[in-house]
């Protein structure tokens, strides 16, 4: 197997969904009439309450026993009619990063699957939360309302290493989905970087060997609209892996090169 191929084979395997939290979903079928983005007074009130009341449950384990921190927040003024995107490393980062920006209207992308765990799911759901399909066609149909929901200046989550990887000590290689989306329609897209730090003080305690949480929202990226679709879908990938890369290994304190040789 050549140099090529044992990257593609790990990049694959770090694509794929293998985390198991011990809990299993019920099976998700979808309706043909389903509706994945809900609107009106009503949705806005409901997802207000949700996101204020996870707010407050999470406040003392976030601040008191994770360490969590958010960096960056001046330029949550960008997260407006935009694409976010970030890396996928805790199975509550999706909770971490809306109770952080909970002044905004967001949706947040996640698997099908995760719709099978009843009242859970329903409480998900009126969070903001939208399933990607696993039937073709009802694929298509996400991706027409996902291109009608960025037109009307909504903003959308999307996870473009697609696995999650609990406490991944590097940035992983994008899928193209979240480029298809912002180049058809916003063009702009905001990077969000989950880094992990050394406990210190009172977190060495608390964290009992696993790392602090920081959130770093960063500056917004704009596609090259000078070019054609692939060109500035690849161009995009490519630079924004670089962005959030060098980002994290400049700021976290465990992390390993893209070989899985450890760096600090």
């Amino acid at each position: 197997m050549n140099e090529n191929n044992i990257k593609e084979e790990k990049n694959n395997n770090e694509n794929t969904h293998t985390y198991d939290n011990g809990f299993h979903p019920k099976e998700v079928i979808l309706k043909p009439d389903y509706v994945f983005y809900h609107h009106g007074f009503w949705f806005w009130l409901i997802n207000k309450i949700t996101v204020y009341v996870s707010s407050f449950f999470l406040f003392f384990p976030k601040f008191f026993w994770w360490g969590f921190r958010v960096k960056g927040k001046k330029n949550k003024k960008h997260i407006k009619s935009c694409l976010i995107i970030s890396n996928h490393t805790l199975p509550s980062d999706i909770f971490l990063i809306k109770t952080s920006i909970k002044t905004k209207k967001v949706y947040m992308t996640s698997l099908q699957s995760n719709m099978g765990f009843g009242l859970i799911s329903t409480y998900f759901r009126w969070g903001g939360a939208v399933p990607i399909p696993d039937d073709m066609g009802m694929l298509l149909k996400f991706n027409k309302r996902t291109y009608e929901e960025i037109k009307r200046g909504s903003s959308i989550l999307f996870y473009p290493e697609a696995a999650l990887v609990p406490y991944c000590d590097h940035i992983r290689p994008f899928m193209p989905g979240v480029f298809h989306y912002a180049y058809g329609s916003t063009k702009k897209i905001v990077p969000m970087v989950f880094t992990y730090h050394k406990p210190k003080g009172w977190y060495k305690l608390t964290r009992r060997g696993k790392p602090v949480v920081h959130l770093n929202i960063l500056e917004p990226y704009y596609m090259d609209d000078s070019i054609n679709k692939k060109l500035s879908m690849e161009k995009a990938k490519n630079e924004l892996e670089k962005i959030m890369g060098d980002y994290f290994i400049k700021n976290s304190d465990f992390y390993y090169d893209k070989d899985g040789n450890k760096i600090n």
